[in-house]
């Protein structure tokens, strides 16, 4: 029985380490930290209002999929938590939104950004539309920038 055993643990061991390397080289680009900075906008920038927005939570990852010759961001790929607590400079009301998601965005050598996005994510520009959408003139301070 002991035998037994002993060799089913010397299976599972080797079979463990076996598998080691080849789930660490199927994600071979590293995932790097990404921390969101909170930011103000002006009454009429985005709301009739302005708005403070406060980073509650922040758990944001980022990875570079392809890059310029000049070592300059093409294609990024960003996932993870960020929790925003939203304040109405006006009346001092507030909500949290969750930001949550993963995307991938391009930045075109024209400075618009190209973006899909899967769940929540908070974007800043001059024109955007839904998932899967152009986006142009993002602001550099956001989760959309470079």
């Amino acid at each position: 029985m002991r035998a037994g055993l002993a060799l089913a643990l010397l299976t599972l061991t080797a079979t463990a380490l076996a598998a080691a390397p080849a789930s660490a080289s199927a994600d071979p680009i590293p995932w790097q930290p990404y921390r969101s900075s909170p930011w103000t906008d002006s009454p009429g920038q985005v709301c009739a209002f302005g708005v403070a927005a406060t980073i509650v939570k922040d758990g944001e990852q980022v990875r570079t999929l392809e890059t310029y010759p000049d070592g300059s961001p093409e294609v990024q790929e960003f996932r993870g938590p960020l929790y925003v607590l939203y304040t109405n400079q006006s009346s001092g009301k507030s909500v949290v939104g969750d930001l949550s998601g993963y995307g991938w965005f391009t930045y075109e050598s024209d400075g618009a950004t190209d973006a899909y996005v899967q769940q929540h994510i908070g974007l800043r520009s001059t024109s955007a539309t839904s998932a899967g959408r152009r986006v142009s003139g993002s602001s550099p301070a956001r989760r959309t920038s470079r």
